[in-house]
Protein backbone atom coordinates (compact mmCIF):
# COMPACT_ATOMS: atom_id res chain seq x y z
CA UNK A 1 0.00 0.00 0.00
CA UNK A 2 1.60 3.57 -1.06
CA UNK A 3 1.89 6.07 1.98
CA UNK A 4 0.00 8.55 0.10
CA UNK A 5 -4.25 6.58 -0.32
CA UNK A 6 -5.72 9.65 -1.44
CA UNK A 7 -4.34 9.43 -4.86
CA UNK A 8 -6.47 8.53 -7.16
CA UNK A 9 -6.09 5.70 -10.16
CA UNK A 10 -5.90 6.39 -13.38
CA UNK A 11 -9.31 5.77 -14.35
CA UNK A 12 -10.71 8.54 -11.87
CA UNK A 13 -8.03 10.44 -12.47
CA UNK A 14 -9.02 10.80 -16.51
CA UNK A 15 -12.75 11.73 -15.08
CA UNK A 16 -11.98 14.37 -12.59
CA UNK A 17 -11.53 17.22 -14.75
CA UNK A 18 -15.47 16.88 -15.92
CA UNK A 19 -16.82 15.87 -12.59
CA UNK A 20 -14.96 19.01 -11.42
CA UNK A 21 -16.65 20.91 -13.97
CA UNK A 22 -20.17 19.56 -13.01
CA UNK A 23 -19.67 20.35 -9.78
CA UNK A 24 -18.91 23.65 -10.49
CA UNK A 25 -21.99 23.75 -12.77
CA UNK A 26 -24.40 22.67 -10.43
CA UNK A 27 -22.99 24.69 -7.65
CA UNK A 28 -24.12 28.34 -9.20
CA UNK A 29 -23.41 31.74 -9.91
CA UNK A 30 -21.17 31.51 -6.55
CA UNK A 31 -19.28 27.99 -7.52
CA UNK A 32 -18.33 29.87 -11.14
CA UNK A 33 -16.54 32.29 -10.05
CA UNK A 34 -14.99 30.59 -7.43
CA UNK A 35 -14.00 28.63 -10.91
CA UNK A 36 -13.21 31.71 -12.82
CA UNK A 37 -9.97 30.70 -14.11
CA UNK A 38 -11.00 27.52 -15.78
CA UNK A 39 -14.12 29.14 -17.03
CA UNK A 40 -13.14 32.69 -17.76
CA UNK A 41 -9.23 33.08 -18.99
CA UNK A 42 -7.95 36.04 -18.25
CA UNK A 43 -7.31 38.24 -21.59
CA UNK A 44 -3.80 38.85 -22.37
CA UNK A 45 -2.08 41.76 -20.03
CA UNK A 46 -5.32 41.81 -18.22
CA UNK A 47 -4.60 43.28 -14.67
CA UNK A 48 -5.75 41.38 -11.72
CA UNK A 49 -8.01 44.16 -10.60
CA UNK A 50 -9.71 44.52 -13.99
CA UNK A 51 -10.26 40.65 -14.04
CA UNK A 52 -11.76 40.32 -10.90
CA UNK A 53 -14.33 43.26 -11.99
CA UNK A 54 -14.75 41.80 -15.12
CA UNK A 55 -15.63 38.51 -13.35
CA UNK A 56 -17.28 39.78 -10.73
CA UNK A 57 -20.06 41.19 -13.39
CA UNK A 58 -20.10 37.60 -14.79
CA UNK A 59 -23.74 36.32 -15.46
CA UNK A 60 -24.27 32.46 -15.24
CA UNK A 61 -28.33 30.73 -15.99
CA UNK A 62 -28.09 27.36 -14.67
CA UNK A 63 -29.24 25.81 -17.61
CA UNK A 64 -27.62 22.19 -16.96
CA UNK A 65 -29.19 21.85 -13.76
CA UNK A 66 -32.40 22.75 -14.80
CA UNK A 67 -32.39 19.90 -17.52
CA UNK A 68 -30.43 17.64 -15.08
CA UNK A 69 -33.63 17.77 -12.99
CA UNK A 70 -35.70 17.83 -15.17
CA UNK A 71 -34.60 14.57 -16.58
CA UNK A 72 -34.21 12.95 -13.08
CA UNK A 73 -37.96 13.39 -11.83
CA UNK A 74 -39.19 11.28 -14.73
CA UNK A 75 -38.89 7.64 -13.13
CA UNK A 76 -40.02 9.28 -9.54
CA UNK A 77 -44.01 10.58 -10.03
CA UNK A 78 -44.59 7.28 -8.57
CA UNK A 79 -42.95 6.25 -5.70
CA UNK A 80 -40.46 3.67 -5.69
CA UNK A 81 -41.29 0.70 -3.29
CA UNK A 82 -40.93 -3.19 -3.06
CA UNK A 83 -42.46 -5.94 -4.32
CA UNK A 84 -45.22 -7.80 -2.24
CA UNK A 85 -43.13 -10.36 -1.75
CA UNK A 86 -40.42 -9.05 -0.07
CA UNK A 87 -39.44 -9.79 2.94
CA UNK A 88 -40.69 -8.08 5.79
CA UNK A 89 -37.67 -7.28 6.93
CA UNK A 90 -36.80 -5.58 3.76
CA UNK A 91 -40.21 -3.74 3.59
CA UNK A 92 -39.13 -2.17 7.23
CA UNK A 93 -35.48 -1.61 5.89
CA UNK A 94 -37.42 0.58 2.99
CA UNK A 95 -38.85 3.29 5.32
CA UNK A 96 -35.42 4.10 6.28
CA UNK A 97 -32.54 2.84 4.40
CA UNK A 98 -29.67 5.26 5.55
CA UNK A 99 -30.36 5.54 9.21
CA UNK A 100 -31.15 9.01 8.71
CA UNK A 101 -35.06 9.09 8.01
CA UNK A 102 -34.62 8.62 4.12
CA UNK A 103 -36.75 6.25 2.30
CA UNK A 104 -35.88 4.19 -0.64
CA UNK A 105 -37.90 6.49 -2.59
CA UNK A 106 -35.41 9.60 -1.14
CA UNK A 107 -32.32 7.68 -1.44
CA UNK A 108 -33.18 5.93 -5.09
CA UNK A 109 -34.12 9.64 -6.36
CA UNK A 110 -31.08 11.16 -5.33
CA UNK A 111 -28.78 8.50 -6.48
CA UNK A 112 -30.56 9.31 -9.59
CA UNK A 113 -29.70 13.14 -10.26
CA UNK A 114 -26.40 12.34 -9.20
CA UNK A 115 -25.49 9.47 -11.70
CA UNK A 116 -27.45 11.45 -14.75
CA UNK A 117 -25.34 14.88 -14.09
CA UNK A 118 -22.28 13.00 -13.67
CA UNK A 119 -22.69 9.25 -15.36
CA UNK A 120 -21.79 7.46 -12.08
CA UNK A 121 -22.89 7.12 -8.32
CA UNK A 122 -21.79 4.72 -5.74
CA UNK A 123 -24.32 2.71 -2.70
CA UNK A 124 -21.87 1.05 0.11
CA UNK A 125 -24.36 -1.52 2.23
CA UNK A 126 -22.64 -0.59 5.10
CA UNK A 127 -22.92 -2.42 8.85
CA UNK A 128 -21.87 -0.95 12.54
CA UNK A 129 -18.21 -1.24 12.73
CA UNK A 130 -18.27 -2.24 16.61
CA UNK A 131 -20.20 -5.75 16.10
CA UNK A 132 -17.60 -8.49 16.25
CA UNK A 133 -17.41 -10.96 13.24
CA UNK A 134 -18.84 -13.96 14.04
CA UNK A 135 -21.93 -12.04 16.41
CA UNK A 136 -24.93 -14.08 16.44
CA UNK A 137 -28.05 -12.36 14.92
CA UNK A 138 -29.52 -12.73 18.83
CA UNK A 139 -26.58 -10.48 20.12
CA UNK A 140 -26.81 -7.66 16.80
CA UNK A 141 -30.12 -7.38 17.44
CA UNK A 142 -29.44 -6.89 21.25
CA UNK A 143 -26.67 -4.22 20.43
CA UNK A 144 -29.25 -2.53 17.71
CA UNK A 145 -26.91 -3.48 14.82
CA UNK A 146 -28.80 -3.15 11.42
CA UNK A 147 -26.92 -2.34 7.97
CA UNK A 148 -27.73 1.07 6.48
CA UNK A 149 -26.75 2.47 2.90
CA UNK A 150 -24.69 5.16 2.38
CA UNK A 151 -24.07 7.13 -0.80
CA UNK A 152 -21.02 8.24 -2.28
CA UNK A 153 -20.44 10.34 -5.24
CA UNK A 154 -18.31 9.50 -8.23
CA UNK A 155 -15.80 12.31 -7.26
CA UNK A 156 -15.31 10.90 -3.55
CA UNK A 157 -14.86 7.40 -4.45
CA UNK A 158 -10.44 8.01 -5.54
CA UNK A 159 -9.96 4.13 -6.73
CA UNK A 160 -11.83 1.06 -7.40
CA UNK A 161 -10.84 -2.30 -9.17
CA UNK A 162 -12.38 -5.09 -10.07
CA UNK A 163 -11.68 -8.98 -11.11
CA UNK A 164 -13.80 -11.45 -12.02
CA UNK A 165 -14.37 -13.79 -9.18
CA UNK A 166 -16.78 -17.28 -9.89
CA UNK A 167 -17.70 -15.27 -13.48
CA UNK A 168 -18.89 -12.43 -11.98
CA UNK A 169 -17.48 -8.74 -11.88
CA UNK A 170 -16.56 -8.00 -8.63
CA UNK A 171 -14.66 -5.19 -6.47
CA UNK A 172 -11.41 -6.19 -4.77
CA UNK A 173 -9.70 -3.12 -3.62
CA UNK A 174 -11.78 0.56 -3.59
CA UNK A 175 -10.62 3.80 -1.71
CA UNK A 176 -13.51 6.39 -0.54
CA UNK A 177 -13.09 9.55 0.30
CA UNK A 178 -15.39 10.07 4.16
CA UNK A 179 -14.27 13.45 5.53
CA UNK A 180 -15.01 13.32 9.33
CA UNK A 181 -16.19 16.88 11.17
CA UNK A 182 -15.42 16.73 14.29
CA UNK A 183 -16.96 19.61 17.34
CA UNK A 184 -14.49 21.09 20.37
CA UNK A 185 -16.95 23.49 22.08
CA UNK A 186 -18.07 26.08 19.42
CA UNK A 187 -15.32 24.88 17.22
CA UNK A 188 -15.73 23.03 14.39
CA UNK A 189 -12.76 21.54 12.43
CA UNK A 190 -12.95 18.72 9.57
CA UNK A 191 -10.53 15.60 8.77
CA UNK A 192 -9.57 14.03 6.33
CA UNK A 193 -9.99 10.54 6.37
CA UNK A 194 -10.28 7.17 3.57
CA UNK A 195 -11.43 3.97 4.13
CA UNK A 196 -10.36 1.00 2.44
CA UNK A 197 -11.34 -1.76 1.04
CA UNK A 198 -9.45 -4.68 -0.07
CA UNK A 199 -8.94 -8.39 -0.79
CA UNK A 200 -5.74 -10.05 -0.75
CA UNK A 201 -4.51 -11.87 -3.80
CA UNK A 202 -3.84 -15.85 -2.76
CA UNK A 203 -2.84 -18.32 -5.09
CA UNK A 204 -6.17 -20.00 -4.56
CA UNK A 205 -7.92 -16.66 -5.72
CA UNK A 206 -8.57 -13.86 -3.51
CA UNK A 207 -8.79 -13.59 0.13
CA UNK A 208 -11.56 -12.02 2.45
CA UNK A 209 -12.55 -8.54 2.19
CA UNK A 210 -11.54 -6.32 4.83
CA UNK A 211 -11.46 -2.19 5.67
CA UNK A 212 -9.45 -0.49 7.04
CA UNK A 213 -9.20 3.61 7.87
CA UNK A 214 -6.52 6.17 7.02
CA UNK A 215 -6.13 9.72 8.61
CA UNK A 216 -4.63 12.76 7.68
CA UNK A 217 -2.61 14.04 10.19
CA UNK A 218 0.30 16.44 11.08
CA UNK A 219 3.37 15.21 12.33
CA UNK A 220 6.13 17.78 12.77
CA UNK A 221 4.74 20.62 10.66
CA UNK A 222 4.08 18.32 7.74
CA UNK A 223 1.00 16.57 6.84
CA UNK A 224 0.46 12.81 6.03
CA UNK A 225 -1.41 9.99 5.88
CA UNK A 226 -1.42 7.74 8.83
CA UNK A 227 -3.57 3.94 9.39
CA UNK A 228 -5.09 4.99 12.46
CA UNK A 229 -7.50 1.75 12.03
CA UNK A 230 -5.56 -1.27 11.16
CA UNK A 231 -7.60 -3.51 8.74
CA UNK A 232 -10.60 -5.88 10.03
CA UNK A 233 -12.26 -8.37 8.16
CA UNK A 234 -16.17 -8.00 7.77
CA UNK A 235 -18.92 -10.29 7.62
CA UNK A 236 -19.95 -10.60 4.10
CA UNK A 237 -17.34 -12.57 1.64
CA UNK A 238 -17.72 -9.85 -0.80
CA UNK A 239 -16.63 -5.65 -0.72
CA UNK A 240 -20.37 -4.31 -0.55
CA UNK A 241 -19.94 -1.78 -3.04
CA UNK A 242 -22.55 -1.03 -5.51
CA UNK A 243 -21.91 0.86 -8.67
CA UNK A 244 -25.06 2.91 -10.72
CA UNK A 245 -24.27 3.54 -14.08
CA UNK A 246 -25.95 6.05 -16.85
CA UNK A 247 -22.72 6.61 -18.56
CA UNK A 248 -21.28 3.85 -20.54
CA UNK A 249 -17.80 2.03 -19.50
CA UNK A 250 -14.94 2.39 -21.94
CA UNK A 251 -13.72 -0.80 -22.27
CA UNK A 252 -13.14 -2.51 -19.00
CA UNK A 253 -12.17 0.47 -17.27
CA UNK A 254 -14.03 2.63 -14.60
CA UNK A 255 -14.02 5.66 -17.39
CA UNK A 256 -17.18 6.41 -17.94
CA UNK A 257 -18.48 8.32 -21.13
CA UNK A 258 -21.24 10.69 -19.54
CA UNK A 259 -24.71 11.10 -21.18
CA UNK A 260 -24.56 14.75 -20.10
CA UNK A 261 -20.78 15.60 -21.36
CA UNK A 262 -21.61 17.72 -24.11
CA UNK A 263 -24.44 19.66 -22.63
CA UNK A 264 -21.94 20.50 -19.86
CA UNK A 265 -19.56 21.95 -22.69
CA UNK A 266 -22.15 23.67 -23.98
CA UNK A 267 -23.11 25.34 -20.98
CA UNK A 268 -19.41 26.58 -20.22
CA UNK A 269 -19.69 28.40 -23.60
CA UNK A 270 -22.99 29.38 -22.49
CA UNK A 271 -21.47 30.85 -19.44
CA UNK A 272 -18.84 32.51 -21.02
CA UNK A 273 -21.10 34.37 -23.88
CA UNK A 274 -23.18 35.26 -20.93
CA UNK A 275 -20.38 36.86 -19.37
CA UNK A 276 -19.00 38.67 -22.45
CA UNK A 277 -22.22 40.31 -23.30
CA UNK A 278 -23.09 41.39 -19.72
CA UNK A 279 -19.16 42.70 -19.80
CA UNK A 280 -20.17 44.42 -22.73
CA UNK A 281 -23.07 45.87 -21.44
CA UNK A 282 -21.37 47.83 -18.36
CA UNK A 283 -18.68 48.99 -20.58
CA UNK A 284 -20.94 50.41 -23.16
CA UNK A 285 -23.63 51.70 -20.73
CA UNK A 286 -22.30 54.29 -20.04
CA UNK A 287 -21.47 57.15 -22.37
CA UNK A 288 -17.77 59.09 -22.29
CA UNK A 289 -17.69 62.71 -22.97
CA UNK A 290 -14.80 64.13 -24.98
CA UNK A 291 -13.42 67.30 -25.57
CA UNK A 292 -12.36 68.69 -28.83
CA UNK A 293 -9.87 71.63 -28.71
CA UNK A 294 -10.14 71.79 -24.81
CA UNK A 295 -6.67 72.31 -22.53
CA UNK A 296 -7.30 69.56 -19.76
CA UNK A 297 -7.16 71.36 -16.21
CA UNK A 298 -3.82 70.16 -14.21
CA UNK A 299 -2.99 69.36 -11.07
CA UNK A 300 0.22 69.80 -9.07
CA UNK A 301 1.88 67.00 -10.20
CA UNK A 302 0.97 68.13 -14.05
CA UNK A 303 -1.45 65.22 -14.74
CA UNK A 304 -4.92 65.85 -16.24
CA UNK A 305 -7.33 66.46 -13.41
CA UNK A 306 -10.86 64.33 -13.89
CA UNK A 307 -14.11 66.12 -15.14
CA UNK A 308 -16.60 65.74 -13.01
CA UNK A 309 -20.00 64.41 -15.28
CA UNK A 310 -23.38 64.08 -14.53
CA UNK A 311 -26.89 65.89 -13.16
CA UNK A 312 -26.49 69.71 -12.07
CA UNK A 313 -23.06 69.52 -14.03
CA UNK A 314 -21.69 71.96 -16.40
CA UNK A 315 -18.58 71.16 -18.61
CA UNK A 316 -17.13 74.70 -20.20
CA UNK A 317 -14.36 74.60 -23.11
CA UNK A 318 -12.61 78.04 -23.41
CA UNK A 319 -11.01 79.10 -26.60
CA UNK A 320 -13.70 77.64 -28.53
CA UNK A 321 -13.47 74.26 -27.52
CA UNK A 322 -16.47 71.62 -27.74
CA UNK A 323 -17.52 68.78 -25.50
CA UNK A 324 -19.68 65.39 -27.10
CA UNK A 325 -20.36 62.28 -26.20
CA UNK A 326 -19.27 59.04 -27.59
CA UNK A 327 -22.10 56.30 -27.43
CA UNK A 328 -21.57 53.15 -28.83
CA UNK A 329 -23.39 51.53 -31.12
CA UNK A 330 -25.71 48.68 -29.59
CA UNK A 331 -25.69 46.63 -32.77
CA UNK A 332 -22.90 44.11 -31.39
CA UNK A 333 -25.28 44.32 -28.50
CA UNK A 334 -28.25 42.87 -29.81
CA UNK A 335 -25.84 40.22 -31.81
CA UNK A 336 -24.37 38.88 -28.66
CA UNK A 337 -27.97 38.57 -27.15
CA UNK A 338 -29.01 36.90 -30.30
CA UNK A 339 -26.27 34.50 -29.63
CA UNK A 340 -26.82 33.74 -26.59
CA UNK A 341 -30.64 32.73 -26.99
CA UNK A 342 -29.00 30.16 -29.55
CA UNK A 343 -27.01 28.42 -27.49
CA UNK A 344 -29.16 28.09 -24.84
CA UNK A 345 -31.57 26.71 -27.55
CA UNK A 346 -29.17 24.22 -28.27
CA UNK A 347 -28.42 23.65 -25.14
CA UNK A 348 -32.24 22.33 -24.34
CA UNK A 349 -32.40 20.41 -27.31
CA UNK A 350 -29.13 18.92 -26.45
CA UNK A 351 -29.86 17.95 -22.78
CA UNK A 352 -33.16 15.80 -23.95
CA UNK A 353 -35.89 18.08 -22.31
CA UNK A 354 -38.51 17.51 -24.97
CA UNK A 355 -40.80 20.28 -26.33
CA UNK A 356 -39.62 23.39 -24.28
CA UNK A 357 -41.11 26.60 -25.26
CA UNK A 358 -38.20 26.91 -27.65
CA UNK A 359 -38.94 24.20 -29.90
CA UNK A 360 -41.21 26.44 -32.74
CA UNK A 361 -38.82 26.20 -35.16
CA UNK A 362 -38.77 22.16 -35.24
CA UNK A 363 -41.31 19.93 -37.14
CA UNK A 364 -43.32 18.06 -35.14
CA UNK A 365 -42.04 14.82 -36.07
CA UNK A 366 -38.58 16.26 -35.27
CA UNK A 367 -39.61 17.13 -31.97
CA UNK A 368 -41.58 13.81 -31.17
CA UNK A 369 -38.49 11.74 -32.36
CA UNK A 370 -36.16 14.00 -29.92
CA UNK A 371 -38.72 13.30 -26.84
CA UNK A 372 -38.76 9.78 -27.99
CA UNK A 373 -35.22 9.60 -27.72
CA UNK A 374 -34.91 11.47 -24.14
CA UNK A 375 -37.32 9.08 -22.73
CA UNK A 376 -35.75 6.13 -23.80
CA UNK A 377 -32.57 7.38 -22.04
CA UNK A 378 -34.12 7.91 -19.10
CA UNK A 379 -35.99 4.88 -19.41
CA UNK A 380 -33.03 2.86 -19.55
CA UNK A 381 -30.89 4.64 -16.89
CA UNK A 382 -33.78 3.57 -14.56
CA UNK A 383 -33.72 0.07 -15.58
CA UNK A 384 -30.21 0.24 -14.46
CA UNK A 385 -31.36 2.19 -11.30
CA UNK A 386 -33.67 -0.39 -10.63
CA UNK A 387 -30.64 -3.18 -11.15
CA UNK A 388 -28.68 -1.23 -8.86
CA UNK A 389 -30.80 -1.02 -6.06
CA UNK A 390 -31.79 -4.92 -6.30
CA UNK A 391 -28.18 -5.26 -5.97
CA UNK A 392 -28.26 -3.60 -2.25
CA UNK A 393 -30.92 -4.97 -1.27
CA UNK A 394 -29.17 -8.44 -1.57
CA UNK A 395 -26.56 -7.37 -0.21
CA UNK A 396 -28.64 -5.82 3.04
CA UNK A 397 -30.65 -9.26 3.16
CA UNK A 398 -26.97 -10.86 3.58
CA UNK A 399 -26.26 -8.62 6.53
CA UNK A 400 -29.52 -9.26 8.01
CA UNK A 401 -29.07 -12.86 7.20
CA UNK A 402 -32.54 -13.79 5.82
CA UNK A 403 -32.98 -15.77 2.42
CA UNK A 404 -33.28 -13.72 -0.98
CA UNK A 405 -33.40 -10.06 -1.75
CA UNK A 406 -36.77 -8.45 -3.24
CA UNK A 407 -38.11 -6.88 -6.32
CA UNK A 408 -37.87 -3.06 -7.34
CA UNK A 409 -41.09 -1.14 -8.34
CA UNK A 410 -39.67 1.84 -10.19
CA UNK A 411 -41.57 3.85 -12.62
CA UNK A 412 -40.33 3.30 -15.76
CA UNK A 413 -43.99 3.71 -17.59
CA UNK A 414 -43.79 8.04 -18.10
CA UNK A 415 -44.70 9.85 -21.49
CA UNK A 416 -42.76 9.00 -24.55
CA UNK A 417 -44.80 11.60 -26.62
CA UNK A 418 -44.32 15.57 -26.93
CA UNK A 419 -44.83 16.16 -23.61
CA UNK A 420 -47.97 18.56 -23.97
CA UNK A 421 -51.76 18.03 -24.97
CA UNK A 422 -51.18 17.44 -28.78
CA UNK A 423 -50.03 13.86 -28.28
CA UNK A 424 -53.14 13.23 -26.14
CA UNK A 425 -55.64 14.84 -28.62
CA UNK A 426 -55.04 11.59 -30.51
CA UNK A 427 -55.86 9.65 -27.55
CA UNK A 428 -58.97 11.76 -27.30
CA UNK A 429 -59.44 11.21 -30.63
CA UNK A 430 -59.25 7.47 -30.60
CA UNK A 431 -61.67 7.25 -27.56
CA UNK A 432 -63.73 9.34 -29.81
CA UNK A 433 -64.33 7.15 -32.11
CA UNK A 434 -64.11 3.99 -29.76
CA UNK A 435 -61.38 2.40 -30.71
CA UNK A 436 -60.36 2.26 -27.16
CA UNK A 437 -61.82 1.93 -23.87
CA UNK A 438 -62.45 5.02 -20.91
CA UNK A 439 -60.01 2.85 -18.54
CA UNK A 440 -57.54 3.08 -21.55
CA UNK A 441 -57.70 6.91 -21.99
CA UNK A 442 -57.56 7.62 -17.91
CA UNK A 443 -54.85 5.43 -18.13
CA UNK A 444 -52.92 7.63 -20.78
CA UNK A 445 -53.65 10.64 -19.10
CA UNK A 446 -51.97 9.25 -15.27
CA UNK A 447 -49.22 8.03 -17.48
CA UNK A 448 -48.30 11.62 -19.10
CA UNK A 449 -49.52 13.78 -15.80
CA UNK A 450 -52.63 15.30 -16.87
CA UNK A 451 -54.35 13.48 -13.82
CA UNK A 452 -53.66 12.75 -10.51
CA UNK A 453 -51.65 9.55 -9.71
CA UNK A 454 -53.68 9.12 -7.00
CA UNK A 455 -57.24 9.75 -9.18
CA UNK A 456 -59.94 7.06 -8.72
CA UNK A 457 -62.11 6.43 -12.08
CA UNK A 458 -64.61 4.54 -10.43
CA UNK A 459 -65.34 7.04 -7.33
CA UNK A 460 -65.08 10.17 -10.14
CA UNK A 461 -68.00 7.62 -12.51
CA UNK A 462 -70.07 7.91 -9.55
CA UNK A 463 -69.68 11.41 -9.09
CA UNK A 464 -70.58 11.67 -12.91
CA UNK A 465 -73.92 9.90 -12.68
CA UNK A 466 -74.95 11.70 -9.41
CA UNK A 467 -74.52 15.24 -11.30
CA UNK A 468 -76.64 13.72 -14.22
CA UNK A 469 -79.65 12.23 -11.39
CA UNK A 470 -79.52 16.07 -10.06
CA UNK A 471 -79.72 17.51 -13.82
CA UNK A 472 -82.29 15.05 -14.59
CA UNK A 473 -84.62 16.48 -11.65
CA UNK A 474 -87.90 18.76 -11.88
CA UNK A 475 -86.89 22.29 -11.18
CA UNK A 476 -88.66 23.28 -8.02
CA UNK A 477 -92.05 25.01 -7.88
CA UNK A 478 -91.75 28.69 -8.44
CA UNK A 479 -94.71 29.06 -6.11
CA UNK A 480 -93.72 27.18 -3.14
CA UNK A 481 -96.75 24.96 -3.29
CA UNK A 482 -95.79 20.79 -3.56
CA UNK A 483 -98.61 18.22 -3.62
CA UNK A 484 -98.45 15.38 -1.18
CA UNK A 485 -99.48 11.90 -2.41
CA UNK A 486 -103.83 12.04 -1.94
CA UNK A 487 -103.82 14.82 -1.99
CA UNK A 488 -107.06 15.90 -4.10
CA UNK A 489 -106.38 18.94 -6.44
CA UNK A 490 -108.13 21.99 -6.27
CA UNK A 491 -111.22 23.40 -7.80
CA UNK A 492 -109.30 25.76 -9.84
CA UNK A 493 -107.27 22.67 -11.03
CA UNK A 494 -110.04 20.41 -11.48
CA UNK A 495 -111.57 23.30 -13.78
CA UNK A 496 -109.00 24.01 -15.62
CA UNK A 497 -107.99 20.05 -16.50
Amino acid sequence: MADDPSERSADFAAMAPYWQKVDALLGGEAAMREAAETFLPRFPDESPSAYRLRTGAAKYTAIFQDICEALAARPFAAPVALSDTAPRELTTFAEDVDGRGNTLHVFAAESFYAAVARGLDWILVDYPADVPVGATRAEERRRGARPYWVRYAAPDVLAVYTAMIGGREEVVHARLCEPARERTGFTETTREQIRIFDRAATDAGWGPPTVALWQRVERNGQQEWVEVEEPRPITLDTIPLVPFLTGHRIGGSWQIEPPMRGAADLQVTHYRQESALEWAKVMTAFPMLAGNGVTPETGEDGAPKPVPVGPHRVVYAPDGGTWRWIEPSAESLRFLAEDVKQTARELRELGRQPLTAATGNLTVVTTAYAAQKGNSAVAAWALSLKDALERALDLTARWLRIEGGAEVRLDTDFDAGLGDDDGFAHVLALRERGEISRAAAIHEAKRRGLLDAHYDPEADLAALLGEIEEEDLPPPDPSGAEETEGTPPSEGAADAA
